[in-house]
């Protein structure tokens, strides 16, 4: 192994800085992803030929709302799935 510089050990200890910074960041957008991915999955349900029921409507509004829930984005209660 090779000891780090001063200047090495100060750009570490920077871009380490950074990265913890950026954790909420990265997991805001984990969850959003889920999210979507939850959404995208009663996009049927939202069909002009389809009559949503009121279950449903309230579940995807749920879903919508995950990033206003106040342990977000590391505490996400998920809605239930009618």
């Amino acid at each position: 192994t090779v000891a780090l510089t001063p200047e090495e050990e100060t750009q570490l200890a920077s871009d380490r800085a950074e990265y913890a910074a950026g954790a909420d960041d990265r997991a805001a957008a984990e969850v959003r992803t889920e999210r979507d991915a939850k959404l995208s999955a009663t996009d049927w349900t939202a069909s002009t030929d389809v009559t949503m029921t009121a279950e449903m409507t309230t579940y995807r509004q749920a879903l919508r709302d995950v990033p206003a829930q106040a342990g977000f984005p590391t505490t996400i209660t998920w809605p239930e799935a009618p």
